[in-house]
């Protein structure tokens, strides 16, 4: 891991894992997901078991926030760790610009601020899925998997139709 990556994940964890704690301890902001269940459960029937359960989805998002910025932190599974604070966080800079008061024109700019540096936060981790260290991405690994796969099933092949014609033939 560069030096980077040593102290920029920690930074950039350390507003997801705190925000988290927070809707952890106070879930009433799940009253704004309200909107977008029922959308859901319009599109699909069985996600109309999720309709008045808005309070304890915020607190699975506040959980999965806290584990994913903890990993992420510690540079455990950092991909998957960042791909679940990107999802958690697209939600919660929903919640937080629907929860925001919009009264005044003060009030207004506090939310615009608030809601851009929410969108720059998913925008930074939303690179951070995608940085594979150095390493090979998962699309990479799998396509050496399968090639290894057929050639080493056309040799077996091979093998087996050599020995059945030796077999056949004497």
């Amino acid at each position: 891991m560069t030096i980077v990556r040593k102290f920029a994940r920690p930074l950039l964890a350390t507003s997801f894992i705190y925000n988290g704690v927070v809707r952890l301890r106070t879930p009433e902001g799940g009253r704004y997901l309200t909107p977008a269940l029922d959308a859901a459960a319009k599109a699909r029937p069985e996600l109309r078991a999720l309709k008045g359960k808005e309070r304890l989805i915020a607190q699975g998002i506040a959980g999965t926030q806290i584990a994913a910025g903890s990993l992420f932190a510690l540079g455990r599974f950092p991909r998957l760790s960042s791909a679940l604070l990107l999802a958690t966080g697209a939600v919660n800079t929903y919640i937080d610009y629907r929860a925001a008061p919009a009264g005044s024109k003060e009030e207004k700019e506090q939310r615009m601020g608030q809601g851009l540096k929410n969108a720059s936060l998913v925008g930074a981790v939303a690179l951070t899925t995608v940085d594979t260290a150095g390493n090979p991405s998962l699309a990479w690994r799998a396509n050496k998997l399968g090639a290894q796969v057929r050639k080493k099933s056309s040799k077996l092949g091979e093998d087996f139709k050599k020995k059945s014609d030796d077999v056949l033939h004497h």
